[in-house]
């Protein structure tokens, strides 16, 4: 389901978001891996937002960056520069099976790239942000 609307005005700017959302059917990844792949060839820095508990994935996303001070009590950020290895293994994850709560594309809570992209819910909504003049 695609989605494109105004959703904030400020002084002289509006910005668009592009929404998509992952059937909540999907039996594969392949779809997220598709429009991710996409999205990083113009990205240059990422953000993963995993839960405290959350500790494998952490772990997992401390390989490729770093651990960025927020005041998100409940959660960890982990920041870094989007690498062909960082690529490679975030396109090569498999589609988790804990998906009772969450049909998860990804283990991780939140993708946040730089070029206004972000992976949100485990890769169940999408969504590209526009800023337009």
């Amino acid at each position: 389901m695609k989605n494109k609307g105004p959703v904030i005005s400020e002084k002289n700017h509006t910005t668009y978001i592009e929404a998509i959302e992952i059937d909540l059917s999907s039996a594969t990844n392949e779809e997220w891996k598709t429009i991710m792949s996409e999205k990083l060839k113009s990205a240059g820095r990422f953000e993963i937002h995993c839960w405290n508990e959350e500790e494998k994935e952490i772990e997992m996303a401390l390989r490729y960056g770093r651990l960025k001070e927020t005041g998100w009590s409940y959660g960890k950020v982990i920041e870094g520069k989007v690498t062909e290895e960082m690529v490679d293994f975030l396109l090569s994850l498999p589609k988790p099976t804990d998906t009772e709560v969450y049909n998860k594309m990804t283990p991780f809570f939140s993708v946040f790239l730089d070029n206004g992209f972000s992976s949100e819910h485990y890769g169940t909504e999408l969504n590209q942000r526009e800023r337009e003049r």
